[in-house]
């Protein structure tokens, strides 16, 4: 559907009950798609609706990917397919991660297993594969670069780090919309029908806090996120300053833990994952990102120290 004067939100929908919101934005000279989902989304669901709308996808000019995950970036190769003449673009710090397949999984999905022995299964690793059929990217970004879609309309992107390095947004000026992906996660990721299916997955806690507070310094009238429902006016403010209270809120509940005992990962995610919003086996192991960000942070600034254990897992315990 149309969320504002020249953008088309479009619902993905992958793995049975979770979807991705990718977005198109046609002016007078240019056109832009904003992420592509998994691998069978152009096809299912991307290509209908520009079908439907009468845009002939060979017009399309620019790609761009917010950030490296299987469910924004697994259509690549079938878009560039469909899409020839456009330029596919990402962040340069995302880069390495949205062009291969083995960077992504070994450096994000499967990061927690030597240091934390939460493993990702030779399955998970080739059910991830399948939702992923890359391509090179041709230009990358650093946060500034400005499109001009008509004579009168320009976007802008926006570096906005906290759930990977290079996460970046796209602001339109215009109808003050920003296309957030996930720069502001709220307080879970919701399901299709709105449930939620797993925790916020910030990683980098510091950048994140950073990102909901220019955030909050922006003019924006209209939210248009990833996984969430469009936040219009002061639901916009209300939702991005949840996003961050609850980030501070999973730090101030590992101090409480660190000040009773010394803990693994898994520790803790076992111990508070069901009272930080009700997590339970097996999706509370996507507490992973999150909780090693903030303990990861709380690390850095001298608050927690880290030992090994005899299995040579990371600990932590009050500095």
């Amino acid at each position: 559907m149309e969320i504002a004067q020249g953008i088309h939100q479009i619902k993905c929908v992958f793995g049975g009950t979770r979807m991705v919101f990718c977005y198109l934005l046609i002016g007078q000279r240019a056109s832009m798609l904003v992420d592509t989902g998994c691998a069978h989304n152009p096809e299912q669901d991307i290509l209908p609706y520009m079908q439907s709308i009468g845009f002939d996808p060979a017009d399309l000019t620019y790609i761009v990917i917010t950030h490296s995950d299987l469910d924004h970036q697994g259509g690549n190769q079938p878009m560039k397919d469909a899409a020839p003449n456009a330029l596919l673009m990402c962040h340069n710090l995302d880069r390495a991660w949205i062009e291969s397949a083995d960077a992504i999984i070994n450096g994000r999905y499967a990061q927690f297993g030597a240091d934390h022995g939460i493993s990702l299964s030779e399955e998970g690793k080739a059910g991830i594969r399948a939702d992923m059929r890359l391509a090179p990217v041709d230009m990358t970004l650093e946060g500034g670069e400005t499109f001009r879609l008509s004579e009168d309309w320009q976007v802008s992107a926006v570096h906005t780090p906290g759930h990977t390095w290079g996460h970046t947004a796209i602001y339109d000026p215009r109808s003050r919309t920003l296309i957030s992906g996930e720069a502001t996660m709220w307080t879970h990721i919701p399901n299709d029908d709105w449930t939620p299916a797993m925790p916020p997955t910030y990683c980098y806690v510091d950048t994140y806090i950073a990102t909901q507070d220019r955030l909050m310094s922006m003019s924006i009238d209209l939210l248009a996120s990833a996984h969430w429902p469009l936040q219009r006016g002061a639901d916009v403010g209300a939702f991005i300053r949840e996003g961050r209270n609850y980030c501070l809120h999973v730090e101030g509940q590992l101090l409480e833990l660190a000040a009773q005992q010394s803990f693994t990962l898994r520790e803790a995610i076992r111990q508070l994952a069901p009272n930080l919003g009700g997590w339970t086996p097996p999706d509370h192991q996507d507490f992973s990102f999150a909780m090693l960000g903030n303990l990861n942070a709380l690390t850095k600034r001298g608050q927690l120290k880290t030992t090994r254990n005899d299995d040579g897992f990371i600990v932590w315990s009050l500095a």
